[in-house]
């Protein structure tokens, strides 16, 4: 059984959540139950000291009286503790009452990152897009929350700074880059109540990470270039220090912006507007690393892969020729396709390039690469039998990808760009013997998947249509877009894109945008001279055929060269693709 990539399911979401859950939890809590990290009055503080933010009831030193105020504490590590200093005094009887936590406090610390965790995994298997609902993806996901949250506990610890320095927003960042902005939303929503709670969610606290996570990801304008990273978190850290001065207003009644900002390294606002750079400038750092982790291929890495020098690029050409020709081909249709819809445009080309691997093992077995007038092995093999050699490809095609280390994402192309379908040709040529064997249609199935995104539907699509766009003739827009609703049809009849998550806005689009693509691609050509002279002496060696239009009754035909000429009978299983009866009919299938 060819192996895929593995979808995370409802058990694996509850186990991902509670173990998760519990290593947020430890991360949280872990100080706690460290003997020698526990403050004492008359010692030096062995970690910085935290009261989150919050009312308190003080006495001022001068009256005596009592009075009701909106503050936080924090005392630095190192500090010498004196009981006669009213923080510090503060500070050590709250983290008296927290040495050792109580249980009920710790198991509902517990539950909170519990349903936190459950109700992403539980939305990214769902409601989010077949990438994200991997199990690798998730694992990833959820990894770098963790190392995000120990990067805050970090900060809060060794450091005076304020917490709203914590560089949360980069983890959104990361997925609107990887995936898309709504799972990023719903991370930054995730991330920010687990960074909260290591301050026992601190309102304002929470409030600006939210705050700044999603104009993180709205300000991430372009997503193909990584420096934008850095300037959508410098906007989104103003706008977290906007909501914190509005917040702040609300509780007290006043805030003085210059005040504030004059205390340096203390000042709140800074620690807002610098807490969104220092995730910007993690996000383009980390990237690559933080992209891996997730399952995703970077644009770096895909960039390379493009390189025609690339040792499996040059193999499929000396080895597979045309169907390396047929891939090229494939690959300017699917990345106009891809970008017309706002999907990845470069991993569908890469896709396309190396999907047909497979075929260099038998690369004889593929009408592409005969030579003219060449005989076809399929001609005395059995249907299942030339069937089986056929379907192979696919399965060669991912095993020769993986073992050169190709990236996962660009492996599925492989397994996924025949889906489930059936070979056709070969099913009816075994009907039509009468099948003696009494063989049913899954000994003509593909082994491998359905398409699960939308770059690998288009490249099914584009695999189908290219090859079928060469029986095209004239190379007509409407002619075009009839053969592509037609394939489009076909497929969507055999369930093929129900798992791709391709929308009937998305189709439209495509059908347009390639047929677009195609006329271009076949366009016109002005004759050269001696092609007129050439024409003209044909001409005038060939009897006149009554009816015959002249030789050059038009300048503007379309070059030899660019176009092919017009099929004969025997080949019928081009003409099939033109019908809708999908590749199986033609480039893959034909042994006529």
């Amino acid at each position: 059984m060819l192996a895929t990539r593995v979808r995370a399911g409802a058990t694996a979401g509850l186990v991902l959540s509670l173990i998760f859950a519990a290593l947020f939890t430890a991360i949280g809590t872990f100080d706690l139950y460290v003997p020698s990290l526990a403050p004492r009055l008359g010692e030096t503080a062995p970690v910085t000291l935290r009261i989150p933010y919050g009312p308190r009831i003080v006495r001022d030193a001068r009256s005596g009286r009592l009075a009701y105020e909106h503050a936080r504490v924090i005392v630095p590590r190192g500090t010498l503790l004196h009981e006669e200093n009213d923080e510090h005094r503060a500070a050590f009887a709250y983290e008296s009452t927290r040495r050792p936590p109580a249980t009920a406090r710790l198991v509902s610390v517990f539950v909170i990152h519990f349903i936190v965790c459950l109700m992403l995994t539980a939305y990214l298997r769902r409601f989010g897009q077949n990438r994200v609902r991997l199990l690798r993806a998730q694992i990833g996901l959820l990894s770098l929350m963790a190392g995000s949250v120990a990067l805050a506990k970090g900060m809060l610890l060794l450091t005076a700074l304020p917490e709203f320095w914590v560089p949360m927003a980069a983890l959104p960042l990361w997925v609107a880059h990887a995936f898309d902005r709504r799972t990023a939303f719903l991370v930054d929503l995730a991330v920010a109540f687990v960074a909260a709670s290591l301050l026992r969610f601190d309102n304002l606290l929470l409030s600006v990470l939210l705050v700044r996570g999603v104009a993180a990801t709205l300000f991430f304008f372009d997503r193909k270039h990584a420096r934008q990273m850095v300037i959508a978190g410098t906007l989104a850290g103003i706008s977290g220090a906007v909501v914190f001065i509005a917040l702040t207003v609300v509780y007290e009644g006043r805030f003085n912006v210059l005040a504030d900002i004059f205390r340096g390294t203390s000042s709140n606002v800074l620690a807002c507007i610098g807490g969104g750079m220092l995730a910007g400038i993690l996000a383009r750092a980390l990237r690559d690393p933080a992209e891996r982790a997730m399952g995703h291929v970077s644009r770096e890495k895909l960039i390379d892969l493009t390189d025609l020098e690339q040792p499996l690029l040059r193999k499929m050409a000396a080895e597979a020729p045309g169907s390396w020709e047929h891939a090229r081909a494939m690959a300017n249709l699917a990345e106009a396709a891809a970008s017309a819809i706002g999907s990845d445009a470069l991993l569908t080309r890469v896709g396309a390039y190396y999907h047909d691997l497979g075929k260099t093992v038998q690369p004889k077995y593929f009408v592409e690469n005969l030579a003219h007038g060449e005989k076809s092995p399929h001609e005395e093999l059995d249907p299942e039998v030339s069937a089986d050699a056929i379907m192979a490809h696919v399965v060669m095609g991912t095993k020769i990808l993986r073992d050169g280390r190709i990236p996962e994402p660009v492996v599925e192309f492989a397994y996924t760009h025949h889906g489930t379908q059936v070979v056709e040709f070969f099913w009816h040529k075994c009907k039509e013997q009468g099948n003696p064997r009494g063989l049913t249609q899954e000994y003509f199935r593909y082994p491998g998947m359905k398409p699960q995104t939308k770059e690998t539907a288009i490249l099914m699509l584009v695999d189908s249509i290219e090859a079928a766009s060469r029986t095209i003739w004239p190379p007509e827009q409407k002619k075009f877009e009839e053969m592509i609703q037609r394939v489009i049809f076909t497929k969507l009849s055999s369930g093929q894109l129900d798992e791709s998550g391709l929308s009937l806005e998305d189709l439209r689009i495509i059908t347009t945008r390639m047929a677009t693509t195609l006329v271009n691609l076949y366009h016109g050509r002005i004759k050269y001279p001696w092609q007129r002279d050439s024409a003209k002496q044909e001409a005038e060696k060939t009897p006149i055929v009554h009816g015959a239009p002249p030789a050059n009754t038009t300048p503007v035909v379309h070059s030899p060269a660019e176009l092919p000429e017009p099929k004969s009978s025997k080949d019928g299983p081009k003409s099939g693709e033109a019908k809708g009866e999908g590749k199986s009919a033609t480039t893959e299938e034909s042994a006529s």
